[in-house]
């Protein structure tokens, strides 16, 4: 099962959990630290970005599914001047994670600004930025939620006409808990909506609540600590909308709810290319399984025990992993090749397996048949489960290492759109950039490790990519990752445990 963008992550029941209550606590931040100097001068401030929450419209009608909205105002946070960019990353799995914001200056420079980490809501994105308060038409406050906001919204727009053609950054925050390094933003002249995609549900954008249908005023606030630490001037900091909640879905016109996910077209690559027996280090992507997580179990309807977990493999090196099929006419499969760029266009390319087009439910495209294979291992680190899953339609879904130096910001297409084919396909690029992760959920029998029979005890999860070695890289050291689980319970009720690893990520 293929591993959901941020706008459909979060599971809606802690969602729901989350914005039961009406007012949340939110964390003590400290000011970041500015200089004397521009602390008196304000100087510090006119070099950074100018800051505004701003209403889209002043009225707004909402539809409610079974007494539950999606509060989404349409309030959006704006930058002006300059682009509002951080960094979140760490030196290494060991070392803490940093939050900079990258401020450009007038005249050209860059400048690096340290931000308290406490402001960091792990990758997801910056922590009780927004509070969003719903008053009802007597003025009670009948919901008050602190909202995490990610700058990079699948749906960024232009605040104004002065703004560039285009945006650089990505369309998602952290969505596992081993990325590296990240670049948040949102570019001058653009904005966001922190409402937008937070938390996710199948219904739609927005914080998902229950209000009775009826007339409310919501209020958007930025935190007091982010108000200091971006200099966001008083009048700047808050927006109010109208809104009236109804019965039933609401009408967004043609094309349904605003914004979406953006394609844009990938570059081709040339119809003659020539075999590199020997393709130079300098062009070769490293491909590298993360540990997995998102680990559980479940108990099926016909008896099974199945250890469900989530793989992450993505793409370090010197070039992105494009592998593209041909395939011959009336064939089932397609001969699969590695293509190797250099400079923004391909020069060479190397033989790399076949595709096959699979047809079962949640999938329905093709696979590379090479990429990866599961295995569970006892505490021998001796097979004792393998999975079924050996295809893999190879897509970016996740960031995982922004600020390394060939990484792509934006990948050409993002997810499966468009990217994996139809059963009656000619041709296929499945291609993941340098920064980028991949990553499915096994949750059903076959993917899932069936431990119906496998004692209680200690195992490892074995993630082995490019098993057969056929897919050229800088190095093959790294294609295997372990992570170490506790089973336990008994039939119909087993257990797992997930110790965490270098510290990261426990799991219970």
């Amino acid at each position: 099962m293929r591993f959901a963008l941020r706008s459909q992550q979060r599971p809606v029941l802690a969602a729901v959990a989350a914005l039961a209550a009406t007012a949340l606590v939110p964390v003590t931040l400290a000011a970041a630290p500015v200089s004397p100097a521009g602390a008196a001068s304000g100087r510090t401030a006119a070099m950074g970005p100018v800051v505004r929450l701003e209403a889209a419209q002043r009225n707004v009608t909402i539809g409610s599914s079974h007494g539950f909205v999606q509060m989404d105002p349409g309030v959006w946070v704006e930058s002006l001047g300059s682009a509002l960019q951080f960094d979140v990353q760490r030196a290494a799995y060991t070392k803490p994670v940093t939050l900079t914001q990258i401020i450009q200056t007038p005249w050209g420079s860059v400048r690096r600004r340290p931000l308290p980490a406490s402001m960091l809501d792990g990758w997801d994105g910056l922590k009780h930025f927004v509070r969003l308060t719903v008053r009802n038409a007597s003025g009670s406050v009948v919901a008050s939620p602190w909202l995490t906001f990610c700058p990079n919204t699948y749906d960024p727009e232009r605040a104004s006409s002065a703004g560039p053609a285009s945006e650089p950054y990505p369309q998602a925050c952290g969505l596992d808990p081993f990325p590296l390094s990240l670049v948040w933003g949102i570019a001058k002249g653009w904005a966001a909506d922190p409402a937008e995609d937070y938390p996710p549900s199948p219904l739609g954008p927005g914080p998902f609540m229950h209000l009775n249908p009826g007339k409310y005023q919501v209020t958007e606030s930025v935190a007091p600590a982010y108000v200091r630490a971006l200099h966001i001037a008083s009048g700047a900091a808050a927006a109010t909308v109208a809104v009236t909640v109804v019965k039933g879905a609401v009408s967004t016109g043609p094309g349904g709810s605003r914004g979406g996910g953006k394609d844009v077209p990938a570059p081709r690559s040339p119809a003659r290319v020539p075999y590199l027996a020997h393709p130079p280090a300098s062009i070769l992507p490293d491909v590298v399984p993360l540990p997995s997580w998102g680990i559980s179990t479940t108990a099926t309807h016909s008896g099974l025990d199945l250890l469900n977990f989530g793989a992450t493999v993505w793409v370090s090196g010197n070039g992105p992993l494009d592998v593209e099929g041909f395939r011959s006419p009336g064939s089932p499969i397609m001969k699969a090749y590695q293509y190797y760029w250099r400079d923004g266009r391909v020069i060479g390319r190397t033989r790399a397996g076949i595709m096959r087009y699979d047809n079962q439910n949640g999938h329905h495209h093709w696979h590379f048949e090479q990429f990866a294979r599961y295995v569970l291992l006892n505490s021998a680190k001796k097979q004792a489960v393998r999975s079924h899953k050996v295809g893999f339609c190879i897509a970016p879904s996740d960031p995982v290492d922004l600020l390394a130096p060939n990484a792509q910001w934006q990948p050409s297409l993002l997810g499966l759109v468009g990217q994996c084919g139809t059963p009656t396909a000619l041709w296929v690029r499945e291609m993941m950039p340098v920064g980028w992760g991949d990553t499915y959920f096994q949750t059903i029998a076959g993917q899932s490790f069936s431990i119906t029979n496998v004692p209680n005890g200690t195992y490892y999860i074995e993630l082995d990519v490019n098993p057969v070695g056929l897919l050229h890289e800088t190095t093959t050291a790294n294609d295997v990752s372990l992570r170490k689980v506790i089973l336990g319970g008994t039939p119909g009720h087993r257990t797992v445990q997930v110790p965490a690893w270098h510290g990261i990520d426990p799991e219970s």
